[in-house]
């Protein structure tokens, strides 16, 4: 049967949609945060490896580098696209030339539903600011 799913949703799944709001909140603090482990693991490699008081931390080091890593890899590119979308946004939010936001209003208005109901918002504030309709919802 094409119509129905052979496999229910993941709980991992099922929690990532039902936080579509905090998207790139979750997805910088997972990423930013591999970044700074994976910075304290190379010290602790480079640097303090021969520190007799630091020597039993190597293993750790060596095991959370390379996890934090796979993680980093995994989500890096989600990551860079939220970031991409959410810059994106600011600057037709920033612009106040009408002309200029009514050409980027398909990419806001993308970005926008991307990122969750708070930028949607804040989007169909500033269409109204400058005087442009709204877009219906779908």
């Amino acid at each position: 049967m094409a119509g129905r799913r052979s496999k229910k949703e993941s709980a991992l799944k099922s929690w990532w949609k039902s936080k579509r709001d905090r998207h790139l909140q979750i997805l910088s603090m997972v990423f930013l945060s591999c970044i700074a482990i994976m910075m304290s693991c190379i010290i602790q490699l480079m640097v303090l490896r021969e520190s007799a008081t630091w020597e039993e931390y190597t293993t750790l080091a060596w095991t959370l580098l390379v996890l934090c890593s796979l993680i980093a890899i995994w989500i890096g590119p989600e990551f860079v696209h939220y970031v991409g979308q959410y810059n994106l946004l600011n600057e037709v939010l920033d612009s106040t030339a009408r002309s200029e936001v009514s050409r980027r209003r398909a990419e806001a208005q993308e970005a926008a539903n991307l990122l969750g109901s708070r930028y949607i918002d804040r989007l169909d504030k500033h269409l109204t600011e400058l005087g442009i309709k709204r877009a219906k919802r779908k």
